[in-house]
């Protein structure tokens, strides 16, 4: 019996303990799929942007709610006093006439717009585009999260890969530190070339440290992001990011590409209907408005006769109102003339968007393309730093070049090296940001 009991808890155990390290491996070792995912569900600002959303779906489904009638119960009861009336002044005495001193009623009305110039279309209408521009709103906050995100994670990787190198430099020093004590003791080269070589090694600890620091504050904005606690550990995992070799599709499709999945191209487009729709609304002040309304009430007394009799009595009335607006005849002239203007207007600010957006897709083409320039440039830095290194190193070797040379030709080979790192990375972020204004990402 204790066997199995102790069986058990320790299979509690283990299951507690797997269930924490996986949580801390979904976090430690944490893939830009699963923060991407994390962000969506966690980011405030993402989450105002679904609350709103929401908030506009609601208002639709009340405008819809004003097509059904509305429905009044009135009741109020009324002490009445005898009337006194004056036929000479109210100065002379007055007659008295006993009346019906209790009054009540009971009343039931209804009223339901038949037609009001359009206006209850049309603002179904309005409200059903104003949702759309919501959910257009949402969808571009998400693709804006996604980018952030992206772009934190390659700063983190670029700024790992910065410290992987300076790491592997950090180990080139102290064997070249420990080479040059060697020559020192063989009376070859002077104490002074040993402390130039320690302190390469003391600039590059820096520069470590230096990078460490910003790959924690790195790490700390994309948990900002993904609104994660603070006390949270969160480390990325870099190596899935986008492939090297992208096909980027032509300037024209990339265009075509863009005007027809922007939201705020979109958006503009719905503001153009929607100024539309409000000069209908305006026209609408030039036409009748008809309601059909009833009351049912059952009263006392009937006042429906004189003198009012002390009996209650009911009654029913059905019937429609058509009511127009005469003023409006004359007062509608600048409000249709406004309405007018603000379709104009929004015509132009889609225009306007449209070659903005053209020129932005333009601009990323452009910095991507330079990207893989830089890529091949790099690449071939690299090869001639990495040859005058070598060259420079031989001749130290042969005492035929000065430590001074030596530090140069290794801080040059460093330098193309981190160059290259920077190219690469940039080029990764410029097909991200390329996809983003193009509405792919």
């Amino acid at each position: 019996m204790i066997f199995q009991f102790r069986k058990y808890q320790l299979l509690s155990l283990f299951l507690i303990f797997l269930s924490l390290n996986l949580k801390a491996q979904n976090y430690n070792q944490l893939s830009l799929k699963e923060a991407l995912e994390i962000g969506l569900n966690n980011n405030k600002a993402v989450q105002i942007s679904h609350l709103k959303n929401s908030i506009s779906e609601t208002k639709e489904k009340d405008l819809k709610m004003e097509k059904l009638p509305n429905i009044e119960f009135h009741t109020n009861y009324t002490q009445v006093s005898n009337l006194h009336q004056y036929q000479n002044g109210i100065f002379d005495k007055s007659m008295k006439y006993d009346a019906i001193n209790g009054m009540y009623d009971f009343t039931l009305s209804a009223s339901i717009p038949l037609y009001l110039g359009g206006k209850l279309k049309n603002n179904e209408k309005k409200a059903k585009i104003n949702t759309e521009n919501s959910k257009l709103k949402t969808q571009l906050d998400e693709r804006e999260l996604k980018m952030q995100i992206i772009t934190a994670f390659l700063q983190i990787h670029h700024l790992k890969e910065q410290q992987s190198l300076i790491q592997q430099k950090m180990k080139e020093d102290s064997a070249n530190i420990k080479e040059t004590k060697i020559l020192k003791q063989n009376g070859v080269v002077t104490y002074n070339e040993v402390l130039r070589t320690s302190l390469q090694l003391s600039n590059h600890k820096m520069s470590w440290t230096e990078l460490d620091n910003d790959i924690q504050i790195a790490e700390h904005q994309l948990k900002t992001l993904l609104s994660l606690p603070d006390n949270q550990e969160l480390h990325v995992e870099t190596t899935e990011l986008v492939s090297e070799q992208v096909k980027i599709p032509y300037l024209e499709d990339l265009n075509s590409q863009a005007i027809s999945e922007n939201e705020n191209i979109e958006v503009s487009k719905n503001n153009i209907r929607l100024a539309e729709i409000d000069k209908k609304i305006v026209k609408g002040n030039y036409l009748p408005n008809i309601t059909m309304g009833g009351e049912y009430w059952l009263k006392y007394p009937n006042m429906m006769f004189f003198p009012p009799e002390p009996y209650a009595y009911r009654l029913g009335m059905l019937g429609v109102t058509l009511t127009y607006p005469i003023e409006n005849l004359y007062k509608n002239k600048y409000k249709m003339q406004e309405a007018k203007q603000h379709i104009d207007l929004a015509n132009l600010e889609l225009e306007e968007k449209e070659e903005q957006l053209k020129h932005e897709v333009f601009q990323a083409y452009k910095k991507y393309e330079e990207t893989e320039q830089k890529v091949n440039i790099a690449q071939e830095a690299i090869a001639q730093a990495e040859e005058n290194y070598r060259i420079v190193k031989t001749k130290y070797a042969n005492k035929l070049s000065l430590i001074t040379e030596l530090i140069d030709a290794d801080n040059a080979y460093l330098e193309a090296e981190s160059n290259l790192i920077s190219v690469k990375i940039n080029r990764q972020l410029k097909y991200y940001q390329l996809q983003y204004i193009i509405g792919k990402l």
